[in-house]
């Protein structure tokens, strides 16, 4: 048998039903692996960000201290045509550490001895294939955490974009309220949470308008390197989520985002 591909999941497709055509996007979704990367994400944010929240601008000029985390990936969204940035995502777990939002929103028991990643920072320029970018990063997001064995994905929202993680059935773990959150200019927001293992029939069931972009569609531009993501998104073992100090410097020395 061949060798399975690195741009492809080695684990088959985390969805119950075949693809039913391919599709090609006029975008690739890829991982970051460089400086050069990063100040491109850097920009972006500004860009985005800075149109409605300007006192962020400051803080996101510069990539942050969690783009640089050894358990962090980075996901970009390149014009096939122009290499333009159209849109970027972050996601970090806790296997080593704790995430921010657990202190943020008081999830601390909420998360224990679950492996829960967090997509955060997630921004698309405004134009008209923005959702379909926006779409295509959760896509690939999710595949990431089912075959990196994730238990849950995690991700904060204001209004409108509520809307659309709640018409995926995720949980709503503030139960219809919103809390500033500091990472963005302390707006209100809310969390919404996705167990990996039920997504799938959470979305049948639904009929989510989604699903068909999901699991019927194969995206070839979708180019997902999974030698670099089983660097930064290993699967702890189940009894330590919570390290010692110790195993969290360990965790530090791992290889980073862009890793040759």
């Amino acid at each position: 048998m061949a060798a399975s591909s690195p741009l492809a999941p080695p684990h088959g497709r985390p969805y119950s039903m075949p693809p039913l055509c391919t599709e090609r996007l006029p975008f690739r979704v890829r991982l970051a692996r460089d400086e050069r990367d990063l100040a491109r994400i850097a920009a972006l944010r500004v860009a985005t960000y800075g149109k409605h929240v300007p006192s962020m601008v400051p803080a996101i000029s510069a990539p942050e201290p969690e783009d640089r985390r050894p358990d962090t990936l980075l996901l970009m969204a390149e014009s096939r045509a122009s290499g333009e940035l159209l849109g970027a995502a972050r996601m970090i777990h806790n296997g080593f550490q704790p995430l921010k939002i657990e202190q943020d929103f008081d999830l601390r028991s909420r998360f224990q001895h679950r492996f829960v990643a967090e997509a955060g920072r997630l921004t698309v320029v405004g134009r008209t294939e923005s959702r379909m970018a926006a779409l295509a990063l959760v896509k690939a997001m999710y595949e990431i955490c089912a075959h990196s064995q994730v238990d849950d994905a995690v991700i904060t929202a204001r209004s409108p974009m509520d809307r659309v993680y709640l018409a995926m059935r995720f949980d709503d773990l503030l139960h219809g309220n919103k809390k500033p959150f500091p990472p963005v200019g302390h707006l209100p927001h809310g969390v919404y949470l996705m167990p990996i293992l039920e997504a799938d029939a959470r979305w049948r069931e639904s009929a989510c308008p989604m699903y068909p972009f999901m699991a019927l569609t194969l995206h070839p531009d979708i180019e997902i390197d999974y030698q670099l993501v089983e660097q930064c998104f290993q699967h702890p073992a189940r009894s330590t989520y919570r390290p010692a100090p110790g195993d969290v410097a360990e965790a530090a020395r791992a290889p980073q985002f862009n890793a040759a």
